[in-house]
């Protein structure tokens, strides 16, 4: 059954609480979505948000709590679209509407070292995949911020992670990103999958940077959300 059927659409949840990581352009959103059974949720999924008039918007829902029906999105607010205006304002105790969730197909592999790469909008992404994976699963990786804060920030709220932060200097990430892979020898990670998730035509050059550092094809999976 395709899990979107279990929450049905155009429903509503409601704004717990939010958090902002200075300078302000990374905002934690905690929602209960009463509606939702969350005790089937076995891939990433992503909520279909409603940021304006007939415009929505996709998020990966986070450190969710199947008993309490709550979850976390974790959204980069620093682009000046219709997305990132609606979560500035977030408040508590607000009410959103939302459509899904939806699937993104990304499923950790089991057994494997799981390799995490993308920027600010991928950290919610790679939260839900790290839950699904569970506690005792390999991740390693490296995540591209622009905000030199935001990295210190990001190794403060989760220590123990083995994805590294990079300093993000261009609008994609791929530059940096790319440096990462290049030092990758594949003799070290002969059996690392590679989850890619982030702007469209950076995940598409890492994606053809592992190929060609002699990666199999289904080592490489790749989830593109913008542009």
């Amino acid at each position: 059954m395709i899990v979107a059927l279990l929450c049905g659409m155009k429903k509503q949840a409601f704004v717990l609480a939010v958090r902002t990581w200075e300078p302000g352009t990374v905002r934690e959103v905690d929602l209960h979505l009463p509606d939702c059974d969350m005790t089937h949720w076995d891939r990433t999924l992503h909520l279909e948000c409603k940021v304006g008039r007939m415009t929505y918007r996709d998020y990966t829902p986070s450190g969710w709590d199947a008993e309490t029906r709550t979850c976390s999105l974790l959204i980069h607010t620093a682009h000046n679209g219709p997305g990132s205006r609606w979560a500035r304002q977030l408040r508590a105790g607000d009410i959103i509407s939302y459509r899904g969730p939806g699937s993104s197909h990304h499923v950790p592999a089991v057994g494997k070292e799981l390799v995490f790469l993308g920027d600010e909008t991928a950290i919610g992404h790679f939260l839900a995949l790290r839950q699904l994976a569970g506690k005792d699963a390999r991740i390693t990786g490296a995540v591209a911020l622009t905000e030199p804060h935001h990295r210190v920030e990001f190794n403060e709220y989760f220590p123990g992670w083995e994805v590294k932060t990079v300093r993000k200097d261009e609008a994609a990430g791929y530059a940096a990103l790319g440096r990462w892979v290049e030092g990758l020898a594949v003799s070290d990670h002969p059996d690392a999958v590679f989850y890619l998730a982030g702007q469209h035509s950076a995940v598409s050059g890492l994606r053809k940077l592992l190929r060609q550092r002699g990666y199999a094809r289904e080592q490489v999976r790749v989830q593109g959300f913008w542009g």
